[in-house]
């Protein structure tokens, strides 16, 4: 017998491999705890020199899970040669199916002369028979039925069981129950048909006031807006009134404003916070304590691996300059517009990583640009995909208002402005806040698809460049039209 074939005792798994033709005549330790499949009985010899071949395979045990489920997962067939290595990877592949428990392999001689017959008992999950919260009196029993993610009749598993408590405590952590404890009174034991929850709830703790100190270069009202922590706008009503102390949240939120000093130039600033309680802790008094640190200044600018430009032409550029505090918006900025500059050359993928560098003993930066310019591209094929149920706007009123043409050097100043006259024609929808709008991307020629020869004509604008010249496929539109016929989209390759 072969069973569980997990690596717990790895020597005695060894020696099944090499001592196969022993499937039939004696039970197998197994190589995986369970206390729940009893050893089979002999069924049977088959000498150990012998090329034993399998004349049938079954399955027996499972009810759930149909037996097309189980074959799809096995690599042992019939009239292959016995081989322990694909059973034991057989068992793998079902214990990991949804459903589940264990997996026994046995072998019986089959009438057939050197060939056995494989059989894969299955012992499924038992179903959950019935899911029950005791104690809980704030929350109901449909909304942690809910958060557990458990369901009746679903296979009992004890792994998803504890989950479900991590889920559940999780939940009462987030509305302020930070003393709430969970108990699984039933559901553990591999005997148990149900799970039960016993809950002591504890007080529902809320904010009622948040504040800074030491703070100087920012109002408090500001660092407001960088936290999710806030303070109750009702008090003294239901649980569900909001201003919850979330313990996960508040330790979120000194990383915020950690990142937003340093956003500032604070590179060296500390946040902490005190957390006082009131009215049977059932109130918090949350404060914030800000040391700032001295705030960091830009010593110098350079540009690494720049073979491009005169270092005052890309100086130019910047807003971020020496001398200026560090600021982490000004930096982002810089990067941007040095990035057009090399796109406005045709480097369009330019890499360009900013290195900000603090010094040891002074509170001075050194702002260094890694440049990699990558390879100069000229426009290839200009594509044009409407997409819709019903697209009626001609490719034509997307290439006119497209300042490119193959064979140009592609300006990324020029996509810019292409982007903004599409998004002004009022011709497409142009939704900023799910993201749906008309947009020009771009990607080396070849690492495109190659359309198909007869239906050029009617998908490009002019011909592509010279192949042996870097080319860009440009640019690819994402476009939905408005009007009666709405859900239409497209895409200009």
């Amino acid at each position: 017998m072969l069973r569980g074939f997990a690596a717990r005792r790895p020597i005695r798994c060894a020696l099944a491999a090499a001592s196969i033709a022993l499937l039939a005549l004696n039970p197998m330790p197994s190589c995986a705890q369970s206390d729940v499949l009893s050893e089979t009985e002999d069924v049977g010899s088959v000498p150990v020199d012998a090329d034993v071949t399998i004349s049938d395979v079954q399955i027996t045990g499972n009810k759930k899970v149909t037996s097309k489920q189980i074959r799809a997962e096995l690599d042992t067939r019939a009239g292959d040669n016995l081989d322990t290595f694909k059973l034991q990877r057989d068992v793998r592949n079902l214990t990991k199916m949804h459903g589940i428990f264990d997996v026994k392999v046995k072998t019986k001689p089959s009438a057939e002369t050197n060939s056995v017959v494989v059989i894969f008992e299955i012992l499924e999950f038992p179903k959950l028979e019935h899911l029950y919260f005791i104690g809980n009196k704030e929350m109901s029993d449909r909304v942690l039925n809910r958060k557990s993610e458990l369901k009746v009749n679903d296979p009992l598993n004890i792994v998803a069981i504890e989950d479900a408590r991590r889920k559940i405590l999780a939940f009462y952590h987030e509305k302020g129950f930070n003393k709430a404890q969970i108990e699984i009174k039933e559901g553990t034991k591999r005997s148990d048909r149900g799970a039960v929850f016993v809950v002591s709830e504890g007080p529902q703790q809320r904010i009622w006031s948040v504040k800074f100190v030491g703070n100087t270069i920012v109002s408090g009202s500001r660092l407001k807006t960088q936290i999710e922590s806030k303070p109750s706008m009702i008090k003294y009503v239901s649980a569900f009134a909001g201003g919850y102390v979330d313990r996960r949240q508040i330790d979120e939120d000194i990383n915020r404003l950690t990142s937003y000093y340093r956003s500032l130039g604070y590179m060296v600033a500390r946040i902490s916070r005190s957390m006082n309680y009131r009215n049977d802790d059932r109130w918090l008094n949350l404060t914030f304590v800000i040391d700032e640190g001295p705030r960091f200044t830009v010593r110098d600018v350079s540009f690494q691996g720049n073979d491009l430009f005169e270092s005052e032409q890309l100086h130019q550029l910047l807003k971020l300059k020496k001398g200026d505090y560090f600021d982490l918006g000004a930096m982002s900025k810089d990067v941007a517009n040095l990035t057009d500059a090399y796109g406005a050359l045709g480097f369009i993928l330019a890499d360009i990583k900013p290195s900000p560098r603090t010094l040891e003993n002074t509170p001075e930066i050194d702002m260094v640009y890694e440049i990699a310019r990558g390879d100069r591209y000229e426009v290839g094929r200009i594509n044009v995909v409407i997409q819709g149920e019903n697209p009626h706007t001609q490719r034509t009123v997307a290439l006119n208002r497209i300042d490119l043409h193959p064979g140009d050097i592609v300006d990324i100043r020029k996509i810019h402005d292409s982007e903004r006259r599409l998004r002004a024609s009022g011709l497409f929808k142009n939704d900023v806040e799910r993201g749906v709008k008309p947009r020009i991307v771009f990607s080396p020629a070849e690492e495109r698809e190659t359309v198909a020869e007869g239906k050029a004509d009617d998908r490009f604008r002019g011909q592509s460049p010279d192949p042996s010249k870097k080319t860009a496929t440009v640019p690819q539109i994402h476009e939905r039209q408005t009007g009666p016929s709405a859900t239409s989209g497209g895409s200009l390759r």
